[in-house]
């Protein structure tokens, strides 16, 4: 008696308001009804007649195999494999028949010699003084004009972080770069098989100039994987923070001007600039040895705010910072036995 009180709304009202088509609604309606006409079949008819398989028989997928995988068409993909075989009067399968069948033995992939990426080994190189590896490159300054460049050539000692040596040029030469890490050898005294040279793939790191100069020199040269750009991060970080001084111009209006800028940045960078990866030290220091002094005179200083104010200091005494004992490129992970 109560339901003939209640209000009545048509199907298309009570559709909107619940959020449903009215056509999946008279659809769910005859399915309940049993109303709804049985969908038609999309499987192949049977024919209890047929005397033909669909598919292939197994002998004969296995020589569509075998003349896939042929030393004549092993370098081929399907569908030039199709194309020539039709050229010449003979028809084994479909294109995707043949892709098919590659599958069912795991040889859909690159098949072509010249496009395999064979894996490189990542350069692993490792230092725990100075002047035991070296990482050096080349960068671009804008020059005067749109499309007019300069070349920087930076040679960094990884453990220092000190620039060893640079150059600017007009020119991206292995021979500026020949005379620039000879120069650096000689003032920094390398004796044979004392160095590695870290550096990219580029075509100057890897001309016949630069091989023979370091073999001459009895230095070990190191090379970043391909397409890889974090295999060189020391060299990297030099030129953004020189690219990201305040002091660092839209472009280099001559050769002479980008040089002095150089000179100064790179006084800065050895002398005057506390680098946060060795301690907050000046990279000439480390690379010279004269840490020891420096870093007790920064603990005496913090020693005696210990001493005058304890309270501020709620978990330990404070420290001085040490620069690392070691420098790597791509250093191995360790793995623990659990």
């Amino acid at each position: 008696m109560i339901q003939q009180w209640l209000p009545r709304v048509g199907v298309g009202r009570a559709c909107r308001a619940l959020g449903i088509a009215e056509r999946t609604f008279h659809h769910r309606r005859q399915a309940a009804q049993g109303r709804l006409a049985p969908r038609p079949s999309r499987a192949k008819p049977a024919d209890e007649h047929a005397t033909v398989e669909w598919k292939i028989p197994d002998t004969e997928r296995d020589h569509i195999k075998d003349v896939l995988c042929s030393q004549r068409f092993g370098d081929l993909a399907p569908a030039q494999i199709y194309a020539t075989l039709l050229d010449e009067g003979t028809y084994l399968c479909s294109e995707r028949t043949m892709y098919r069948i590659l599958a069912e033995h795991d040889l859909v992939r690159e098949r072509r010699r010249g496009h395999q990426r064979r894996a490189h080994t990542p350069p692993r190189v490792h230092a725990t003084g100075p002047n035991q590896v070296w990482s050096w490159d080349i960068s671009r300054l804008r020059g005067p004009v749109v499309r007019s460049w300069f070349y920087l050539y930076v040679v960094l000692d990884i453990f220092s972080r000190k620039i060893v040596a640079w150059s600017i040029d007009t020119t991206e030469s292995d021979k500026v770069a020949k005379r620039l890490i000879e120069r650096a050898c000689e003032r920094e005294h390398i004796d044979p098989d004392e160095l590695t040279l870290h550096s990219d793939r580029g075509a100057q790191m890897t001309s016949t100039t630069i091989a023979e100069l370091l073999e001459t020199l009895g230095v070990t040269r190191s090379l970043s994987r391909p397409r890889t750009s974090n295999d060189n991060p020391y060299s990297e970080a030099n030129f953004k923070t020189a690219k990201y001084r305040p002091d660092y111009p839209n472009r280099f209006n001559s050769l002479d001007e980008a040089r002095s800028w150089m000179r100064r940045f790179a006084h800065w960078y050895n002398h005057d600039h506390y680098h946060s990866a060795i301690g907050y030290l000046h990279p000439a220091d480390v690379h010279a040895g004269t840490t020891k002094g420096i870093i007790a005179a920064r603990q005496t200083v913090l020693d005696a705010a210990y001493t005058a104010n304890p309270q501020r200091f709620r978990n330990h005494p404070p420290i001085a910072a040490s620069p690392p004992t070691e420098a790597w490129i791509n250093k191995p992970t360790v793995q623990t036995n659990t």
